[in-house]
């Protein structure tokens, strides 16, 4: 019978008499050192160190001679354990998904930047005028890779911006006097990568800063098309879920690349003078939620990730007199499908996604929601219920 290295070491040195220098980890089996990727990734259970000395995800490819710049980091699970002489370790167990199928067999981002670029929008006169119109666009979660992935969301977003410029034509037809075009950006215009304890990344066809600089183009062809139509354009921001920047700790909720992607379009905005009337609007420091006064209308902005009951929530803004409470409007997003509601004298209208779908919302429920970019009319004793529309609606394909 023949031995491997490591028992002919042990063997030789009991029959020296010397102590052997390997000693007993208790190590528990489910982390002991292991490789196991393929094509479409996988995980690897680090080298048991001393507790505390255990370093980042990354710096473990060392272990499997895994080079960290071709594989992406989904999630790490961390375990401790006591050896015989009293001594604790640690391992990781990282799950990994190869950086390359991030972009997606299926989804080329120049070609989805080069479509973009050559689309223009509607003319339509500049209208001036005491009205505010409100095109809210919600959860496009650019990168997911569902309904036709990313490619199939630009679509549906465009087609929005082209009947939201219709629209805008009908109600100046109608004699709305319009001089104030709102653009409300409700949060998860990415897919990102923190949401299901960064699982999401499996099923997304775009790397998170690919998503991030689609967004900003995104949101850039709104304000082109709507800059030449109005006085005064305004862009208000709130941050989602689904763009939180990690969740490796509790921060501050405006650390969101949602609040990015329209501050990265507000400095390049600042540099062209003829958006010198394009304004932008943040939520305060430790604020998920934003309260803006149009012409005697506060407009109330929340993801809607704060609650599952979102009229009861508004009842304890209200309660608490906080900004949002005090909304004569409220928009909220996140539960993809369009619900408009009375709560008291308040108006609270639940945007629907312009994403994908949910393929694990339908296996669970059998429903999908229809898309669309909601708008409405608003100003000083103007009823906001009184040109309600959602635009750019389309039954998601079984």
């Amino acid at each position: 019978m023949s031995l491997n290295p490591l028992n002919k070491a042990l063997l030789n040195a009991q029959l020296r008499g010397e102590e052997s220098e390997i000693k007993a980890t208790n190590t528990p089996p489910e982390y002991r050192a292991r490789l196991d990727v393929g094509p479409e990734g996988g995980f690897f259970v680090s080298v048991p160190r001393n507790a505390g000395e255990l370093p980042d995800a990354v710096d473990l490819f060392n272990d499997f001679d895994l080079n960290p710049e071709d594989w992406v980091v989904l999630s790490v699970r961390k375990s401790r354990w006591q050896k015989f002489d009293g001594e604790w370790l640690e391992a990781a167990r990282v799950s990994v998904k190869p950086a390359s199928r991030l972009g997606g067999p299926d989804v080329d981002y120049d070609q989805l930047v080069a479509s973009l670029e050559k689309w223009k929008p509607g003319k339509v006169d500049k209208s001036t005028g005491p009205l505010y119109a409100i095109y809210a666009i919600g959860d496009t979660q650019y990168g997911k890779d569902a309904g036709g992935g990313t490619e199939a969301t630009i679509e549906r977003v465009v087609r929005g911006i082209e009947e939201a410029v219709e629209r805008h034509k009908e109600l100046l037809k109608l004699g709305r006097k319009i001089g104030t075009v709102v653009l409300p950006q409700l949060g998860d215009c990415i897919e990102g990568s923190t949401s299901q304890k960064g699982m999401v990344i499996g099923r997304s066809d775009l790397g998170v800063s690919q998503q991030v600089r689609l967004g900003r183009r995104m949101l850039m062809a709104w304000i082109k098309a709507f800059a030449p139509l109005c006085e005064e354009l305004i862009v208000p921001v709130v941050p989602g879920n689904h763009d939180e920047t990690h969740r490796i700790m509790m921060t501050d909720p405006i650390d969101s690349w949602q609040i990015e992607v329209v501050a990265a379009v507000q400095d390049a905005c600042a540099e062209n003078p003829d958006l010198k009337h394009v304004k932008f609007y943040y939520p305060k420091e430790d604020n998920s939620t934003l309260a803006i006064d149009l012409g005697g209308t506060v407009l109330g902005m929340a993801h809607g990730h704060q609650s599952k009951d979102m009229s009861k929530w508004i009842a304890g803004q209200a309660t608490g007199r906080t900004a949002v409470g005090s909304s004569d409007v409220l928009l909220t997003g996140h539960f993809h499908h369009f619900k408009a509601n009375q709560v008291g004298p308040r108006l609270w209208v639940q945007v629907p996604a312009m994403d994908g779908g949910s393929a694990w919302f339908k296996d669970k429920s059998g429903l999908e929601s229809p898309t669309g970019i909601v708008s409405l009319v608003v100003g000083d004793g103007y009823d906001p219920r009184r040109d309600l529309a959602v635009l750019a609606g389309e039954q998601r394909v079984p």
